[in-house]
């Protein structure tokens, strides 16, 4: 149901249009205003989808009027001087109607608007699906920290260290704490990439730039534990890495 309002300075023409609106099923005449600049509350107060406009009117023109409520609503200029019509198309008005109006012309139009909007709403709708359908790159995530959501690209992560409750994530760009569990957030970055090499800290393996003893060291001269439960399991990842002789991982 399109909802309508008829905008005319003389109640007669109004009287035309509002029993052509009665006989349309899918229109429904929420209001109608002699005057244009009090129809402008009902317009920005109500959900008016369709205007019936007519240019001359003493308080303010149909073309100044449609310049106000910038596209709010579509448009259909009912007026007796054809010299307006360039004009009125100009403005994107959806049809220009030459009084007097016939039935069979009044109806033409407004099938014409029933038409774009249609086609506007399943353009929209379609648009809606092809981003529900799109998957979100894969190569970051957001987390709850101080009052907004963060977003963290996985390549700024150089280590995430577990404080009970909470974790900070240093990247290389900032450092952010949030209410997670280590465990949680391990299960959650790509293993290709991260790794649990103690049970306070996941590191970034691009971000190594060395291991020495117990220690892994970081860009940035950062530094953190290499417990020996999780030595092998870094030597594995990074197996294919390794140059010469493997056998000396100590």
């Amino acid at each position: 149901m399109i909802k309508c309002i008829i905008i005319d300075d003389e109640q007669s023409a109004i009287d035309v249009l509002a029993n052509y609106i009665n006989q349309i099923s899918f229109l429904h005449l929420e209001a109608t205003s002699l005057n244009p600049l009090d129809a402008l509350e009902v317009i920005y107060t109500q959900k008016i989808e369709l205007i019936f406009l007519d240019i001359q009117m003493p308080e303010l023109s149909g073309i100044d009027f449609i310049k106000v409520i910038k596209g709010r609503c579509k448009v259909i200029l009912t007026t007796a001087y054809k010299q307006y019509a360039l004009e009125g198309y100009e403005h994107n008005v959806s049809d220009y109607l030459l009084k007097p109006i016939s039935f069979e012309r009044f109806l033409q139009a407004t099938q014409k608007v029933q038409e774009q909007m249609d086609l506007e709403k399943n353009a929209s709708e379609n648009t809606v699906q092809e981003v529900k359908n799109k998957p979100l790159s894969d190569d970051f995530m957001f987390v709850k920290t101080d009052n907004r959501m963060q977003k963290i690209n996985y390549v700024d992560i150089l280590f995430v260290e577990g404080l009970g409750n909470y974790v900070n994530i240093k990247t290389t760009k900032a450092k952010f704490t949030t209410l997670l569990n280590l465990k949680d957030l391990v299960g959650n970055l790509p293993t290709e990439q991260f790794l649990r090499v103690h049970r306070s800290y996941i590191v970034s393996l691009e971000k190594i730039e060395y291991v020495e003893g117990n220690n892994i060291c970081l860009q940035g001269n950062i530094t953190v534990p290499l417990s020996e439960t999780y030595r092998n399991q870094l030597w594995t990842a990074l197996d294919e890495k390794v140059i010469g002789s493997k056998k000396d991982k100590s």
